[in-house]
């Protein structure tokens, strides 16, 4: 996004819901002007979710893979953040790569 062509295409953060515990973080005369990053969002969800534990694993919220366990994407949206690791049907990492 930071380029001087006019026409930049949307933003990773037109497909997200930004947190309105994280909006409340940013200053009110930056509201609206100032961007919040990636990985501030991750972040975020980061510190939220250390302080609870990860939601329990229900049969179907996962299958072997090759020898791996895959997370559904049911279950990675009950755990409510992106963890980063690029998991296959991570609902959160889809809507990053579509901007």
């Amino acid at each position: 996004m930071c380029t001087t062509d006019t026409d930049k295409g949307s933003c990773w953060c037109a497909e997200t819901v930004m947190p309105a515990d994280l909006l409340a973080r940013v200053p009110a005369q930056e509201t609206n002007k100032a961007c919040i990053c990636r990985d501030c969002v991750l972040e975020f969800h980061r510190e939220k979710t250390s302080r609870r534990p990860a939601p329990r694993i229900r049969p179907g919220d996962f299958y072997f893979e090759s020898g791996f366990a895959v997370f559904t994407a049911a279950y990675l949206l009950r755990r409510g953040y992106c963890c980063g690791s690029g998991c296959r049907h991570c609902p959160y990492q889809r809507r990053a790569r579509s901007a």
